[in-house]
């Protein structure tokens, strides 16, 4: 145990086997590990850690993967909060957790309105 279990460095290998796993469909798995990874990112880095918010993003595309849309939902929101205010509404980890959010969004509401919805979110996020 050279980093040890709460290290960084650890949780990003949890996060990697995960996604191995995640792309040959062993979103079981995946889940576990990504969820590994989450606890320790929010422990060491924080809950607002860029890090931590691709944790969540990557949670949320088990979830959709699984069809579990508005759980794969309130973790994307959690990670795009995360990155517009650490990292700015452009940059590039940014524009990915928004475009994974219209495309969830679309699998779980094809007729809805996805513009009315994400405003109703930003009011919710704003008052909390």
């Amino acid at each position: 145990r050279v980093l040890g279990e709460e290290h960084p460095d650890t949780a990003t290998s949890y996060n990697n086997l995960a996604y191995v796993y995640a792309s040959q469909g062993e979103y079981e798995k995946a889940e576990v590990l990504y969820e590994k990874a989450l606890g320790i990112r929010e422990r060491v880095l924080g809950e607002e850690h860029p890090d931590t918010a691709t944790s969540y993003n990557n949670l949320a595309y088990v979830y959709a993967s699984q069809g579990e849309y508005e759980l794969a939902l309130s973790y994307i929101i959690k990670a795009c909060k995360i990155f517009i205010n650490k990292l700015g509404f452009e940059h590039p980890n940014t524009k990915i957790c928004r475009k994974n959010m219209k495309i969830v969004y679309a699998k779980w509401r094809p007729e809805g309105n996805f513009v009315q919805w994400l405003e109703e979110q930003m009011k919710e996020i704003g008052e909390n």
